[in-house]
């Protein structure tokens, strides 16, 4: 909707995508977390180990500058609603990831999420978080396996030449 609606744009750098506002001074993300996730009085870790890209955001929105020229830091997404940012443009956006976190218990679901800004990155995870936002957790109960090959049996015929 932000996209369709007000302007917001694709980011792309290696395998990290992100949208940005139409003035290119906010990102977003995600990011799935660990169990702290969404607690105000925990510190919470990304799950899985982040590129260089997660790098470079966390080092803009800790005020760092650029430690060596690279001719496209993010590059046109696909489609129009893509855009590509000069290396300028890139270390002064502010970026946010929306970590989530999920629990099952029998039939019941839990997602803890917050709204954090990384501002330390070490070994391929967030070592500090400058601004956090925890969110309300979803609960969901009644949650059904999927069953992707339906309920009966199929049959598809072949003719044998």
């Amino acid at each position: 909707m932000h996209i369709e609606k007000e302007g917001w744009a694709r980011l792309i750098h290696g395998r990290l995508e992100l949208v940005c506002n139409a003035d290119r001074s906010v990102a977003m993300g995600v990011m799935v977390g660990d169990a702290a996730t969404g607690q105000a009085s925990l510190f919470p870790k990304n799950a899985r180990r982040r590129g260089p890209a997660t790098d470079m955001v966390t080092r803009a929105n800790a005020g760092e500058g650029a430690p060596h020229v690279q001719t496209a830091l993010f590059v046109a997404g696909v489609g129009p609603d893509g855009v590509a940012l000069s290396e300028e443009e890139a270390f002064a956006l502010k970026t946010w990831f929306l970590l989530s976190y999920r629990t099952k218990m029998g039939d019941t679901v839990r997602i803890d999420c917050e709204l954090s800004q990384p501002s330390s990155f070490q070994d391929g995870f967030v070592a500090e978080w400058g601004k956090r936002i925890p969110l309300p957790a979803l609960v969901m109960d009644g949650i059904e396996p999927v069953n992707d090959d339906g309920s009966e049996e199929i049959d598809i015929p072949v003719d044998f030449r």
